[in-house]
C-alpha cells in the first residue's frame, strides 16, 4: 500500500505548476470584481508587474514546499499562499 501511494506523488516540477495555477485564481478573481467593463484600465507600473509575477511564483514554492501530492492539493496550496500572506501582510500592517 506504502509503495502505490510513492508512485502517486507528483514530481517537485509539476507540483510547482499547478501551485503556480492555483495561485493565478485569487488575482483573477480580485480583478474581475474590480475592473468593470466601462471603466479605463489602470496604468501598471514595471515594479508593480515583477512584484506580481514573484508574488504569483511564490504561490508555487509554496506548493512544493508543503508537499502537494495530488493536484487539487497544490492548486489549493497556490491559491491559498497569496490570500494569507495579502492577511497577514493587512493586519500587521495596520
Amino acid at each position: 500500500m506504502a509503495a502505490d501511494a510513492a508512485d502517486d506523488r507528483l514530481s517537485r516540477p509539476v507540483q510547482f505548476l499547478w501551485g503556480l495555477a492555483g495561485s493565478v485564481f485569487p488575482p483573477l478573481i480580485h480583478t474581475y470584481d474590480t475592473v468593470k467593463p466601462d471603466s479605463e484600465f489602470p496604468h501598471l507600473g514595471a515594479a508593480f508587474l515583477v512584484v506580481g509575477l514573484l508574488f504569483l511564483l511564490s504561490g508555487g514554492l509554496w506548493s512544493v514546499a508543503m508537499g502537494s501530492e495530488k493536484p487539487w492539493k497544490a492548486i489549493y496550496n497556490g491559491a491559498t499562499f497569496p490570500l494569507v500572506f495579502g492577511y497577514l501582510a493587512h493586519a500587521t500592517l495596520r
